[in-house]
Protein backbone atom coordinates (compact mmCIF):
# COMPACT_ATOMS: atom_id res chain seq x y z
CA UNK A 1 0.00 0.00 0.00
CA UNK A 2 0.55 4.01 -0.53
CA UNK A 3 2.29 5.60 2.40
CA UNK A 4 0.02 7.44 4.31
CA UNK A 5 0.03 11.23 5.81
CA UNK A 6 0.20 12.00 9.30
CA UNK A 7 -3.18 13.84 10.02
CA UNK A 8 -3.79 15.90 13.53
CA UNK A 9 -6.40 16.82 14.80
CA UNK A 10 -7.72 18.56 17.98
CA UNK A 11 -10.03 18.55 20.45
CA UNK A 12 -12.87 21.46 22.05
CA UNK A 13 -10.05 21.46 24.91
CA UNK A 14 -6.77 22.37 22.91
CA UNK A 15 -5.65 18.82 23.15
CA UNK A 16 -3.36 17.39 19.96
CA UNK A 17 -4.04 13.87 18.50
CA UNK A 18 -1.78 12.59 15.60
CA UNK A 19 -3.05 9.49 13.80
CA UNK A 20 -0.39 7.57 12.71
CA UNK A 21 -1.14 4.81 10.02
CA UNK A 22 0.72 1.29 10.46
CA UNK A 23 0.44 -1.49 7.94
CA UNK A 24 0.03 -3.95 11.16
CA UNK A 25 -0.33 -7.17 8.69
CA UNK A 26 0.16 -7.51 4.66
CA UNK A 27 -3.40 -6.79 3.74
CA UNK A 28 -4.62 -4.52 6.89
CA UNK A 29 -3.58 -1.26 8.20
CA UNK A 30 -4.40 0.42 11.38
CA UNK A 31 -3.62 3.31 13.43
CA UNK A 32 -2.17 4.53 16.61
CA UNK A 33 -3.18 7.68 17.90
CA UNK A 34 -0.02 10.19 19.62
CA UNK A 35 -2.42 12.61 22.13
CA UNK A 36 -0.77 15.58 23.87
CA UNK A 37 -2.76 17.75 25.89
CA UNK A 38 -0.27 20.64 27.31
CA UNK A 39 2.61 18.73 28.51
CA UNK A 40 0.77 15.15 29.20
CA UNK A 41 1.97 12.35 26.04
CA UNK A 42 -0.20 9.51 25.10
CA UNK A 43 0.46 6.82 22.95
CA UNK A 44 -2.11 4.83 22.48
CA UNK A 45 -2.20 1.12 21.20
CA UNK A 46 1.52 0.30 19.32
CA UNK A 47 0.46 -1.51 16.16
CA UNK A 48 0.88 -5.47 15.86
CA UNK A 49 5.18 -5.87 15.87
CA UNK A 50 5.08 -7.99 12.79
CA UNK A 51 6.82 -7.13 9.12
CA UNK A 52 7.05 -3.51 8.61
CA UNK A 53 4.66 -2.11 11.83
CA UNK A 54 7.55 -1.65 14.36
CA UNK A 55 9.14 0.47 11.75
CA UNK A 56 5.96 2.24 11.04
CA UNK A 57 5.72 3.27 14.45
CA UNK A 58 8.93 4.78 15.09
CA UNK A 59 9.05 6.44 11.52
CA UNK A 60 5.85 7.62 12.85
CA UNK A 61 7.08 9.25 16.05
CA UNK A 62 9.76 10.97 13.44
CA UNK A 63 7.38 12.75 11.03
CA UNK A 64 5.51 14.08 14.25
CA UNK A 65 8.95 15.71 15.21
CA UNK A 66 9.70 16.87 11.66
CA UNK A 67 6.85 17.28 9.56
CA UNK A 68 4.56 19.03 12.55
CA UNK A 69 6.96 20.51 14.60
CA UNK A 70 6.40 18.28 18.20
CA UNK A 71 9.19 18.08 20.26
CA UNK A 72 8.14 14.99 21.18
CA UNK A 73 10.70 11.83 21.58
CA UNK A 74 9.62 8.77 22.90
CA UNK A 75 11.19 9.53 26.82
CA UNK A 76 8.58 12.37 27.03
CA UNK A 77 5.22 9.48 26.49
CA UNK A 78 3.74 9.65 29.83
CA UNK A 79 1.23 6.89 29.06
CA UNK A 80 0.87 3.89 27.02
CA UNK A 81 -3.22 3.00 26.62
CA UNK A 82 -3.88 0.16 25.10
CA UNK A 83 -7.93 0.17 23.60
CA UNK A 84 -7.77 -3.53 23.81
CA UNK A 85 -5.49 -6.89 23.74
CA UNK A 86 -6.26 -8.11 20.23
CA UNK A 87 -2.44 -8.43 18.78
CA UNK A 88 -2.81 -5.43 15.83
CA UNK A 89 -3.11 -3.47 18.80
CA UNK A 90 -0.71 -4.48 21.43
CA UNK A 91 1.76 -6.83 19.29
CA UNK A 92 4.21 -3.40 19.27
CA UNK A 93 4.35 -3.32 22.74
CA UNK A 94 7.92 -5.25 22.88
CA UNK A 95 9.24 -2.92 21.17
CA UNK A 96 7.84 0.00 22.72
CA UNK A 97 8.57 -1.15 25.64
CA UNK A 98 12.38 -1.05 24.39
CA UNK A 99 11.80 2.74 24.15
CA UNK A 100 9.93 4.04 27.09
CA UNK A 101 8.97 2.87 30.45
CA UNK A 102 5.88 4.48 30.77
CA UNK A 103 3.42 3.16 32.42
CA UNK A 104 0.40 0.78 30.62
CA UNK A 105 -3.44 0.70 31.37
CA UNK A 106 -5.25 -1.59 29.97
CA UNK A 107 -8.54 -2.74 30.91
CA UNK A 108 -9.25 -5.50 33.50
CA UNK A 109 -11.22 -7.45 31.27
CA UNK A 110 -7.84 -7.56 28.93
CA UNK A 111 -5.77 -7.58 31.55
CA UNK A 112 -4.19 -11.20 31.55
CA UNK A 113 -3.61 -11.06 27.97
CA UNK A 114 -0.93 -8.94 28.65
CA UNK A 115 0.83 -10.15 31.83
CA UNK A 116 0.18 -13.80 31.23
CA UNK A 117 -0.04 -13.96 27.43
CA UNK A 118 1.25 -17.61 27.27
CA UNK A 119 -0.82 -19.10 29.35
CA UNK A 120 -3.97 -17.34 27.86
CA UNK A 121 -2.70 -18.03 24.05
CA UNK A 122 -2.62 -22.25 25.44
CA UNK A 123 -6.15 -21.76 26.98
CA UNK A 124 -7.49 -20.15 23.79
CA UNK A 125 -6.29 -22.23 21.78
CA UNK A 126 -7.75 -25.23 23.12
CA UNK A 127 -10.98 -23.77 23.25
CA UNK A 128 -10.92 -22.89 19.82
CA UNK A 129 -10.38 -26.12 18.79
CA UNK A 130 -13.41 -27.39 21.16
CA UNK A 131 -15.26 -24.64 18.55
CA UNK A 132 -13.82 -26.28 15.27
CA UNK A 133 -14.59 -29.90 15.79
CA UNK A 134 -18.30 -28.69 17.24
CA UNK A 135 -18.40 -26.68 14.05
CA UNK A 136 -17.93 -30.02 11.94
CA UNK A 137 -14.24 -29.62 10.75
CA UNK A 138 -12.53 -32.57 10.42
CA UNK A 139 -9.03 -32.94 12.07
CA UNK A 140 -7.06 -32.01 9.49
CA UNK A 141 -8.63 -29.05 8.88
CA UNK A 142 -9.00 -28.37 12.53
CA UNK A 143 -5.52 -28.67 12.53
CA UNK A 144 -4.55 -26.18 9.52
CA UNK A 145 -6.98 -23.87 11.16
CA UNK A 146 -5.95 -24.13 14.44
CA UNK A 147 -1.84 -23.61 13.56
CA UNK A 148 -3.28 -20.51 11.79
CA UNK A 149 -5.16 -18.89 14.72
CA UNK A 150 -1.92 -19.18 16.68
CA UNK A 151 0.25 -17.44 13.71
CA UNK A 152 2.16 -14.69 14.98
CA UNK A 153 0.55 -14.22 18.38
CA UNK A 154 3.50 -16.34 20.18
CA UNK A 155 5.49 -13.71 19.33
CA UNK A 156 4.58 -11.54 21.75
CA UNK A 157 6.02 -11.92 25.25
CA UNK A 158 4.31 -11.15 28.76
CA UNK A 159 5.01 -7.61 29.92
CA UNK A 160 3.41 -6.13 33.49
CA UNK A 161 0.61 -3.97 33.45
CA UNK A 162 0.55 -0.63 35.76
CA UNK A 163 -2.97 0.54 35.94
CA UNK A 164 -6.04 -1.43 35.07
CA UNK A 165 -9.23 0.77 33.85
CA UNK A 166 -12.60 0.66 34.28
CA UNK A 167 -15.83 1.90 32.87
CA UNK A 168 -16.39 5.60 33.84
CA UNK A 169 -12.94 6.17 34.88
CA UNK A 170 -10.80 9.72 34.44
CA UNK A 171 -7.47 8.47 33.19
CA UNK A 172 -4.91 10.95 34.30
CA UNK A 173 -7.30 13.53 33.81
CA UNK A 174 -7.19 13.30 30.15
CA UNK A 175 -9.18 10.07 28.95
CA UNK A 176 -12.94 8.83 30.16
CA UNK A 177 -12.70 5.19 29.58
CA UNK A 178 -15.69 3.69 28.33
CA UNK A 179 -15.92 -0.15 27.93
CA UNK A 180 -17.70 -1.24 24.86
CA UNK A 181 -17.21 -5.34 25.21
CA UNK A 182 -18.42 -7.46 21.91
CA UNK A 183 -15.35 -7.52 19.57
CA UNK A 184 -12.96 -8.22 22.61
CA UNK A 185 -13.51 -8.49 26.32
CA UNK A 186 -11.58 -5.44 27.50
CA UNK A 187 -12.22 -2.91 24.26
CA UNK A 188 -12.63 0.65 25.56
CA UNK A 189 -13.61 3.99 23.80
CA UNK A 190 -11.37 7.06 25.13
CA UNK A 191 -13.12 10.02 25.17
CA UNK A 192 -11.11 13.38 25.18
CA UNK A 193 -13.17 15.98 25.32
CA UNK A 194 -15.38 16.01 21.95
CA UNK A 195 -13.29 13.53 20.52
CA UNK A 196 -13.99 9.91 20.64
CA UNK A 197 -11.12 7.17 20.12
CA UNK A 198 -13.40 4.36 18.85
CA UNK A 199 -10.77 1.51 18.38
CA UNK A 200 -12.26 -1.30 16.90
CA UNK A 201 -15.88 -0.44 17.98
CA UNK A 202 -17.25 1.99 15.42
CA UNK A 203 -15.72 1.96 11.85
CA UNK A 204 -18.73 2.23 9.74
CA UNK A 205 -16.88 1.21 6.49
CA UNK A 206 -15.19 -1.87 8.08
CA UNK A 207 -15.96 -5.12 8.63
CA UNK A 208 -15.90 -5.73 12.32
CA UNK A 209 -14.63 -9.26 13.23
CA UNK A 210 -17.09 -10.59 15.92
CA UNK A 211 -16.69 -14.22 17.35
CA UNK A 212 -18.60 -16.68 20.17
CA UNK A 213 -18.61 -15.52 23.53
CA UNK A 214 -18.48 -19.14 24.37
CA UNK A 215 -15.04 -18.94 22.84
CA UNK A 216 -14.15 -15.92 25.06
CA UNK A 217 -17.17 -14.32 27.80
CA UNK A 218 -17.95 -10.99 27.18
CA UNK A 219 -17.36 -11.77 23.41
CA UNK A 220 -20.24 -11.95 21.24
CA UNK A 221 -23.13 -9.88 18.86
CA UNK A 222 -25.41 -9.38 22.31
CA UNK A 223 -22.41 -7.63 23.91
CA UNK A 224 -21.84 -5.51 20.45
CA UNK A 225 -24.90 -4.35 19.78
CA UNK A 226 -25.35 -3.28 23.32
CA UNK A 227 -22.16 -1.70 23.52
CA UNK A 228 -23.33 0.34 20.31
CA UNK A 229 -25.91 1.49 22.26
CA UNK A 230 -24.14 2.84 25.03
CA UNK A 231 -21.61 4.60 22.38
CA UNK A 232 -24.70 6.23 20.50
CA UNK A 233 -25.80 7.86 23.59
CA UNK A 234 -23.03 9.68 24.84
CA UNK A 235 -23.28 13.48 24.14
CA UNK A 236 -21.01 16.21 22.78
CA UNK A 237 -18.66 14.05 20.35
CA UNK A 238 -17.91 15.86 17.85
CA UNK A 239 -15.35 13.41 16.15
CA UNK A 240 -14.93 9.16 16.05
CA UNK A 241 -11.51 7.76 15.43
CA UNK A 242 -11.04 4.32 14.83
CA UNK A 243 -8.04 1.59 14.79
CA UNK A 244 -8.90 1.55 11.10
CA UNK A 245 -11.10 2.86 8.99
CA UNK A 246 -11.60 7.00 8.03
CA UNK A 247 -12.38 9.43 10.78
CA UNK A 248 -16.47 9.30 11.69
CA UNK A 249 -17.54 12.87 11.49
CA UNK A 250 -21.57 12.14 12.86
CA UNK A 251 -21.55 9.02 15.27
CA UNK A 252 -24.80 8.58 15.63
CA UNK A 253 -25.02 7.94 11.91
CA UNK A 254 -22.49 5.38 11.50
CA UNK A 255 -23.63 3.32 14.44
CA UNK A 256 -27.35 3.33 12.75
CA UNK A 257 -25.20 2.11 9.82
CA UNK A 258 -23.07 -0.85 11.79
CA UNK A 259 -26.37 -1.82 13.69
CA UNK A 260 -28.41 -2.01 10.13
CA UNK A 261 -25.71 -3.78 9.59
CA UNK A 262 -25.76 -6.54 12.24
CA UNK A 263 -29.68 -6.90 11.77
CA UNK A 264 -28.67 -8.15 7.97
CA UNK A 265 -25.99 -10.35 8.92
CA UNK A 266 -28.19 -12.28 11.63
CA UNK A 267 -30.83 -12.53 9.36
CA UNK A 268 -28.88 -13.68 6.45
CA UNK A 269 -27.75 -16.45 8.60
CA UNK A 270 -31.22 -17.47 10.67
CA UNK A 271 -32.43 -17.70 6.42
CA UNK A 272 -29.82 -20.12 5.73
CA UNK A 273 -31.13 -22.22 8.50
CA UNK A 274 -33.81 -22.94 6.30
CA UNK A 275 -31.47 -26.09 5.50
CA UNK A 276 -29.86 -28.17 8.59
CA UNK A 277 -26.56 -27.32 8.74
CA UNK A 278 -23.42 -27.36 10.30
CA UNK A 279 -21.51 -24.09 11.52
CA UNK A 280 -18.65 -25.07 8.90
CA UNK A 281 -21.84 -25.75 6.37
CA UNK A 282 -23.40 -22.31 6.90
CA UNK A 283 -19.67 -20.54 6.34
CA UNK A 284 -18.88 -22.28 2.94
CA UNK A 285 -22.98 -21.48 1.81
CA UNK A 286 -21.94 -17.84 3.36
CA UNK A 287 -18.74 -17.53 2.79
CA UNK A 288 -17.75 -19.61 -0.15
CA UNK A 289 -15.05 -17.51 -1.66
CA UNK A 290 -12.64 -17.27 1.19
CA UNK A 291 -9.63 -19.10 2.07
CA UNK A 292 -7.02 -19.71 4.73
CA UNK A 293 -7.23 -16.99 7.78
CA UNK A 294 -10.02 -15.33 6.32
CA UNK A 295 -11.97 -18.66 6.53
CA UNK A 296 -11.20 -19.09 10.18
CA UNK A 297 -12.59 -15.57 10.76
CA UNK A 298 -15.72 -16.57 8.64
CA UNK A 299 -16.16 -19.57 10.98
CA UNK A 300 -15.88 -17.53 14.31
CA UNK A 301 -18.49 -14.73 12.73
CA UNK A 302 -20.79 -17.18 11.40
CA UNK A 303 -20.63 -19.33 14.77
CA UNK A 304 -21.16 -15.87 16.55
CA UNK A 305 -23.89 -15.20 14.99
CA UNK A 306 -25.64 -18.84 15.18
CA UNK A 307 -25.29 -18.08 18.91
CA UNK A 308 -26.97 -14.76 19.22
CA UNK A 309 -29.87 -16.64 16.99
CA UNK A 310 -29.66 -19.76 19.55
CA UNK A 311 -29.65 -17.59 22.70
CA UNK A 312 -33.14 -16.36 21.55
CA UNK A 313 -34.57 -19.80 20.91
CA UNK A 314 -34.79 -19.03 16.96
CA UNK A 315 -32.52 -22.18 15.94
CA UNK A 316 -33.41 -25.50 17.02
CA UNK A 317 -30.74 -28.85 16.27
CA UNK A 318 -31.85 -30.98 13.76
CA UNK A 319 -29.63 -33.89 14.92
CA UNK A 320 -29.76 -33.62 18.79
CA UNK A 321 -30.37 -37.20 19.66
CA UNK A 322 -27.18 -38.01 18.28
CA UNK A 323 -25.19 -34.89 19.35
CA UNK A 324 -26.99 -36.14 22.72
CA UNK A 325 -25.18 -39.55 22.60
CA UNK A 326 -22.02 -38.33 20.97
CA UNK A 327 -20.30 -35.03 21.98
CA UNK A 328 -18.04 -35.37 19.21
CA UNK A 329 -21.09 -34.94 16.49
CA UNK A 330 -21.45 -31.26 15.44
CA UNK A 331 -24.84 -30.03 15.73
CA UNK A 332 -26.81 -29.22 12.59
CA UNK A 333 -28.97 -25.88 13.26
CA UNK A 334 -32.26 -25.67 11.41
CA UNK A 335 -34.67 -22.22 12.18
CA UNK A 336 -37.18 -22.69 14.81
Amino acid sequence: MAPEGIIRFETAGGARIYRLPLQVFPSLRAYVHLVLAGDYVALVDTGSGQGVSDADLRDGMERVRDEWGELVEWRDIDRIVLTHAHIDHHGGLNMVRSLTDAPLAVHELDRRVIVHHEERLALSRFRMGVFLRRAGLDEARRARMLAMYSGGKNLFRSLPVDDVLHDGDLLDGVFRVIHVPGHCPGQVCLLIDDVLLTADHVLPNFSIFLSPESLTASNGVDHFLLSLRKVAALSGVRLGLGGHDRPVPDLGAAVEKIEATQRQRIQRVYEACAEASTIEELTARLYPAVGDYDELLALQKVGAYVEYLDQRGMLAIANLDEVAQDDSVAPRYVAA
